[in-house]
């Protein structure tokens, strides 16, 4: 499984947190997101290696501003 960690640092409440992780679960190939409002970390979990790229455009879409974390 490939693990891909984002920075989300304009989450600020539950329905932030709700918003990007629907957004990232509807990309094929990912099998679970986990998000914490605390340090505003997503770590996406997937059968195959994601590209960066479409995960940050996904989280984009929803109007936050993330970036790759590590």
């Amino acid at each position: 499984m490939k693990e891909t960690r984002l920075k989300v640092p304009d989450m600020s409440c539950g329905h932030c947190v709700a918003t990007v992780q629907r957004s990232l679960e509807t990309l094929e190939g990912v099998e679970s997101v986990d998000v914490s409002l605390e340090t505003k970390v997503v770590i996406v979990r997937a059968i195959q290696e994601l590209e960066a790229y479409d995960l940050l455009e996904t989280v984009r879409e929803t109007g936050f501003t993330p970036k790759v974390d590590g």
